[in-house]
C-alpha cells in the first residue's frame, strides 16, 4: 500500500488501484486487482523510457567522434535508464540482478563501440571517395546497437524492478 501512495505521480490510475486493493478479499484478488489496474500503464511508461533512452543513446553516439566514447556515452545513459525504470517501478532489483543489468550495460557499451570502429573500418574501406556517406555509415552501426540495447534494456529491467507477479 505505501507503494500506491507513492507512486501517484509515476502511474496515473493509482487511485483505481488504491481502491481496489482495500477492496481485495484475499491474496489471489489483491494480486488480480494488482495486475489489472498497474501492469498497463507501469509497461507504457517504461515503454517510453526505453524508447526515450535508444533515440538519445542513437543521436549521441552517432554524432561522437570516438568509438570509446560511444561506449562510456551508452553505459552512463544505460545505468541512467536502469535508475528510471526503477523508479518508476517504485522498486529496486537485488544486487544479483542489479549485477546482472549491470553486465548487460556493459555488454551495451561494448557493443556501440566495436560496431563503431568496424563501422568506421568498412566505411574507410568502401566509401573514401564519399565522406559525407562515409560519416554516416560510419556512425549507423554503432548507434542502432546502442538504440536497440537500450530499448531492450528498459524492458528487462522493467521486469526485474516489477512489483506485479508475473502469471
Amino acid at each position: 500500500m505505501g507503494w500506491l501512495n507513492g507512486s501517484a505521480d509515476r502511474v496515473p490510475t493509482t487511485s483505481d488501484a488504491r481502491a481496489a486493493v482495500i477492496a481485495a478479499a484475499d491474496i489471489p484478488q489483491l494480486r488480480a486487482a494488482r495486475r489489472r489496474h498497474l501492469a498497463e500503464p507501469l509497461r507504457q511508461a517504461t515503454r517510453q523510457a526505453g524508447n526515450r533512452a535508444a533515440l538519445e543513446s542513437g543521436v549521441v553516439v552517432a554524432i561522437s567522434l570516438s568509438p570509446a566514447l560511444d561506449g562510456v556515452l551508452a553505459a552512463l545513459r544505460g545505468v541512467s535508464l536502469l535508475r528510471e525504470v526503477a523508479a518508476i517501478h517504485g522498486m529496486r532489483p537485488g544486487a544479483a540482478v542489479t549485477l546482472a543489468l549491470l553486465r548487460r550495460v556493459a555488454w551495451t557499451a561494448a557493443g556501440a563501440s566495436g560496431m563503431d570502429l568496424l563501422g568506421q573500418t568498412l566505411a574507410d574501406g568502401a566509401l573514401s571517395h564519399l565522406p559525407g556517406l562515409k560519416q554516416l555509415a560510419a556512425a549507423l552501426p554503432g548507434a542502432g546497437l546502442s538504440a536497440f540495447r537500450l530499448w531492450r534494456l528498459a524492458e528487462v529491467a522493467a521486469l526485474a524492478c516489477s512489483p506485479i507477479e508475473r502469471p
